[in-house]
């Protein structure tokens, strides 16, 4: 997510305004007093540019963060960025009311041309369409899904297979490829209502389309692009790229929501594209039209599988590494397991209010880790006054979650982990209230308008894959190899491999 960010931002470069927020007085053109922001200085056209290295900006904006504020400038080839790293500011700045209504819009990149002209969530700005797509997923979708019996049982069977595979009776495993191959199968019981055959030949549609989009998102293949369209014709290295990333998408189209129209049924609902299918056609049957045409359709699919996939592997692998490494939290949580679901009970979502430890791990795990350290980049569309301080239209606004997560001031301790913390003090078996500042600060699926609509069920799904593997499972660092630290300033954060790769032991738990 750093290297979205760093391609945000530099790919959304202009010519250079006459006014800046350096020079600014601290009067914004509509009038109305306000301070100036600081920030490091740069040079001339270049900015802070030459100071940024993508994979570790979130590092270098924390300290800045300390030198300059908890909302600080900086210049990225003539483009204003803001930096955010405080919970409440974010609130402020993305909720609803003046600021949100001008905070929450994007930048345009390349994937306006895989997307369909930004008919989708991610990149688009946020207009009438945006937040009908974020109301039909979350609403109808995810709503639907999480309480079908149905669905339910297939994601759980899905699930039990997982861990099945795990523990394949090698002395040490790489986790990586069993969780890709989960998440395809999960992601394929949302959109269709089915997993694939292994030998089905779109088996692979999804990651392939996943990784080529994110080929498209450095700046030195996003800019030339979109400047000179030729390019994506040409047989170079931009032109393989672009034109790899159309034949995954169309690929994955094809199988899926081509498949699912083709063959799709009044009242019988199996998935995503079904249920989205319904909708549109009711429209069309009521008023002869509807907006929710095929390209949204397949638009939203599409951000289903990137920001389902991309960020469910990245949260699996942190919590195995974890268990691995803190065997005090893995025996805590198989004791919550066998207590609340019994040693062969089946997982549910109905047993997360009793399991506030294994909740409290996953949230702990989203903090320590913060696996998407730089939120998507907003624009401002309008000159506002943020917290009393100036900001241009057209200003990239960058959401520091790493700083935001790692604050020594609200936490204390933020380089260990520490499940508990998230448990009230006095028992140790509930969760914090809702206005405690350390549930107000963990923001792992950012905040506002923009927040990720698919937030509950990932955190289900998180919790259903985590009690189901440590009922049956224990996780233990490999004899005799080296074994990565969790501390995660030390990660990579560069895709395809933005945490450590690792290996791992799987045993059986003797009292299954």
């Amino acid at each position: 997510m750093a290297l979205q960010v760093m391609s945000l931002i530099q790919s959304t470069c202009q010519k250079l305004k006459g006014v800046t927020l350096n020079a600014l007085t601290g009067t914004l053109r509509k009038g109305g007093s306000s301070r100036v922001l600081r920030g490091p200085k740069g040079l001339p056209v270049l900015g802070n540019s030459i100071e940024l290295d993508a994979s570790q900006a979130h590092q270098l904006f924390t300290r800045w963060s300390k030198q300059y504020g908890k909302i600080f400038r900086l210049k990225v080839f003539g483009k204003n960025v803001v930096v955010i790293s405080d919970a409440n500011t974010l609130r402020a700045a993305f909720s609803s009311g003046a600021l949100g209504k001008h905070l929450n819009d994007r930048a345009e990149n390349i994937t306006k041309e895989v997307f369909y002209g930004r008919k989708h969530m991610g990149f688009a700005n946020l207009n009438d369409q945006t937040v009908f797509l974020r109301n039909v997923l979350r609403r109808k979708v995810l709503h639907y899904q999480m309480c079908n019996s149905i669905f339910v049982e297939a994601c759980s069977t899905t699930i039990s297979n997982f861990a099945m595979n795990l523990n394949n009776g090698a002395e040490t495993i790489d986790p990586d490829a069993l969780i890709k191959e989960f998440l395809t199968q999960l992601n394929s019981t949302i959109l269709i209502g089915e997993s694939l055959p292994d030998d089905d030949p779109e088996v692979e549609a999804l990651w392939e389309f996943i990784d080529s989009l994110y080929r498209l998102l450095p700046p030195s293949i996003d800019a030339p692009l979109r400047a000179f369209p030729c390019l994506r014709h040409l047989p170079i290295k931009h032109g393989r790229y672009f034109r790899s990333a159309i034949d995954a998408r169309d690929r994955v189209t094809r199988r899926y929501f081509d498949t699912q129209k083709s063959t799709y049924k009044e009242g019988h609902l199996r998935g995503l594209i079904d249920i989205c299918l319904r909708i549109q056609q009711q429209a069309l049957a009521t008023s002869g039209t509807s907006w929710l045409t095929d390209d949204y359709i397949k638009g939203l699919m599409l951000d289903t599988v990137v920001a389902g996939m991309s960020e469910m592997i990245k949260s699996i692998r942190m919590l195995i590494l974890l268990m691995c490494r803190h065997q005090d939290v893995q025996s805590r949580v198989n004791t919550e397991i066998r207590d609340v679901i019994g040693p062969v009970g089946t997982p549910s979502t109905n047993h997360r209010e009793a399991m506030t430890y294994t909740q409290a791990v996953i949230m702990e795990m989203l903090r320590y880790v913060s696996q998407t350290p730089l939120a998507i980049p907003h624009k401002c569309n309008e000159d506002v006054v943020l917290d009393g301080y100036a900001i241009l239209k057209d200003t990239a606004i960058l959401p520091n979650i790493w700083g935001i997560h790692h604050d020594e001031d609200v936490w204390g301790d933020p380089w260990d982990f520490r499940p508990e913390r998230f448990l009230c003090a006095e028992d140790g078996k509930k969760l914090l209230p809702a206005d405690h500042k350390f549930m107000k600060t963990l923001i792992p699926f950012s905040v506002g308008k923009r927040r990720c609509p698919g937030e509950d069920f990932a955190m289900s799904r998180l919790f259903l894959v985590l009690t189901s593997l440590l009922q049956h499972l224990h996780f233990r660092p490999p004899e005799g190899e080296e074994f990565p630290s969790v501390d995660p300033r030390h990660y990579i954060r560069e895709y395809p491999y933005p945490l450590p790769l690792y290996k791992c032991r799987v045993e059986v738990r003797i009292d299954c």
